[in-house]
């Protein structure tokens, strides 16, 4: 196999590990031994990180053994093994990681020793290898390799980017020596790599990085003309073969897309008491200083520097990014990113590095659909979790879903629009039929029945769509109507009144009744009492109770709560039965109703 000196992944088993009942991914190549990216896809929970821990288990394993800045301790592991990750309903769990060579980890976790099985475990090669106390086993050959790992370890990239990676906020207020680039400082030994696998932050030691790279490529690599009389001297030689100028070019043509503008890069390097690296693209600077971007930019500026990087800090050439090999896993890669970057910009990056393995998750229909689009379905492999099988992309069931809920929230803000239009009059929308039902009917017992009649009040099937309402429409609502909007929301949604041309949004106060929560908080207690003297199951009671938290005792206070499937009943009954006294906390409702139409806009 052509790229067989690489360590790619090459299968991942797993059994009863965490949700992963049972999961055997053998990881596919191209007809030329490229590494298709695999993406792992499932719902939350399903078992993508824990696919990915014992992944990148295997790679720092395989690092510790040869240098002694690991990004763990030596006889530390960065993964736990622990019987809370056994399958629930299992005793025991298996994973096997195969890579390039015939280099392999097996790992088990026992939910008891291994005494006290009376069957071996025949999903475990290495059970005969365990003690009989022992409930954990770790197995490598990595010793038997270790010339094979060195050399790949030096010369390729391994790189993990974990789901908790940020980059910190521009307007953070840092130590001043925090903010400024400075020359690169590595340790040069034999048993050291200064290639750490796992990447949180790295856009600090990136700016030192590139300044490193354009100090080369402007001053070392820079070529100098003589003059006859200089002939004999002795002249400066460009350094490197000229790599930092190769680097550069391969960074200016990925600034040129992450800014969205064609032309010449420039690169602006602060003074030396302020060292910032800044960038200007046809003579307009985009930024002076890198950590300036935004949260979307910098990730895709953490991942596509952080691969460079690595690789030139190994022992192989780099002449274009189509040598850079390696494995990079990304967890949660559509992290921070906006649709565009998913869809868009994510996979081309990807495609510049078709030597490098991609093991990646993500929650993101676009992306994939981007991913697909790029490099066509037999291009990629897609793996959904915990069963471990490969799907294709409209398969994929959190991109059903989403794209249920992206048509379903289109035609309801179309609704919205024709509804608002088609009223000329001021309209309310509320959380639910129930709260219409009641204002209705207090309207009628509070002599309010005409100021209610003077709006369109209308269900917005609960508060998410009311939230929606505003986030659409507050911006342009008077281009819609002349005529006002309320979002009526109930005591217990928290939101603070605002106002925005003649968009309203109001949360009717709490009241201190039993029932906390909704448009029955409205209700006082003793109407609550008649109604559940007629039928007890329409009120839900917790008892006042004892609770022994952290060693602390606390009481809880009873509590009230109106039964989901009886919320129409009692508001049938209410409707039906109560009186102006059981109503007259609803003048709060009329209140607000008053204000937004006396208001200005």
């Amino acid at each position: 196999m052509l790229w067989e000196a690489q360590m790619y992944l090459r299968r991942l088993k797993l059994v009863n590990t965490g949700p992963i009942e049972r999961a055997d991914i053998s990881f596919r190549f191209g007809d030329e031994g490229l590494p298709k990216p695999v993406i792992f896809v499932g719902q939350n929970g399903s078992g993508k990180s824990v696919a990915i821990s014992h992944i990148v288990n295997a790679l720092i394993a395989a690092q510790g053994i040869i240098f002694e800045d690991s990004d763990v301790e030596e006889g530390k592991v960065y993964k736990l093994r622990s019987p809370s990750y056994i399958r629930h309903g299992e005793n025991y769990s298996v994973s096997e990681v195969h890579l390039s060579d015939n280099i392999y980890v097996h790992e088990m976790q026992l939910a008891k020793t291994k005494s006290d099985f009376t069957e071996p475990v025949a999903e475990y090669p290495k059970w005969s290898d365990l003690k009989p106390r022992d409930a954990t086993h770790f197995s490598s050959n990595f010793n038997e390799n270790i010339d094979k790992i060195k050399t790949t370890l030096l010369n390729h990239s391994h790189l993990f980017f974990p789901p908790n990676r940020f980059e910190e906020p521009d307007w953070l207020n840092r130590g001043s020596l925090r903010t400024k680039v400075t020359y690169p400082s590595i340790t040069y030994f034999e048993n050291h790599s200064n290639r750490p696998i796992v990447n949180y932050a790295p856009m600090g030691e990136l700016q030192n990085w590139l300044l490193d790279l354009v100090y080369d490529s402007f001053v070392l690599e820079r070529p100098i003309s003589s003059s006859p009389e200089q002939e004999n001297r002795q002249q400066p030689t460009e350094r490197r073969n000229r790599p930092a100028t190769t680097i550069l070019k391969a960074i200016e043509e990925f600034l040129r897309v992450l800014f969205g503008k064609p032309g010449k890069v420039v690169w602006n390097v602060g003074a030396r008491n302020r060292r910032q690296l800044g960038v200007s693209i046809d003579g307009e600077t985009m930024t002076s200083n890198l950590f300036q971007l935004s949260s979307g930019q910098a990730v895709l500026l953490d991942l596509f520097l952080s691969i460079i990087r690595d690789f030139d800090l190994g022992q192989s050439q780099l002449t274009q990014l189509s040598d850079i090999e390696g494995l990079v896993i990304v967890d949660e890669v559509d992290l921070h990113l906006h649709t565009d970057l998913q869809h868009d910009l994510l996979p081309n990056i990807i495609h510049l590095f078709p030597k490098i393995q991609f093991v990646l998750t993500t929650h993101s229909p676009l992306f994939l659909i981007g991913m697909e689009k790029l490099f066509t379905s037999e291009g990629l492999q897609l793996v959904e979790l915990p069963t471990g099988h490969e799907i294709e992309v409209e398969r994929f069931s959190e991109f059903e879903t989403a794209y249920k809920h992206m048509k379903a929230s289109a035609r309801f803000q179309e609704e919205v629009r024709e509804m608002i239009k088609a009223n000329p009059k001021p309209v309310v929308y509320l959380e639910g039929t129930t709260d219409i039902d009641y204002l209705t009917k207090a309207g009628e017992l509070l002599g309010k029945d005409e100021l209610v009649r003077k709006f369109k009040l209308i269900d917005a099937v609960g508060f998410r769509n009311l939230d929606k309402i505003w986030e659409t429409y507050k911006t342009h609502f008077s281009s819609l109507t002349q005529e006002k909007c309320l979002l009526l929301y109930d005591c217990d949604a928290g939101k603070k009144a605002e106002s925005v041309g003649n968009l309203y949004r109001r949360t009717i106060a709490q009241q201190a009744h039993k029932i906390e929560s909704g448009i029955e908080n409205l209700f006082r207690d003793a109407t609550i009492q008649k109604a559940r003297a007629f039928k007890p199951a329409f009120v839900d009671i917790k008892s006042e109770h004892t609770l022994v938290e952290r060693g602390v005792e606390m009481t809880i206070p009873e509590t009230w709560k109106v039964n989901k499937s009886e919320k129409r009943n009692l508001c049938d009954w209410l409707c039906e039965n109560g009186t102006a006294d059981d109503f007259q906390d609803f003048s709060i409702v009329f209140d607000i109703l008053e204000d937004v139409l006396s208001s200005e806009d």
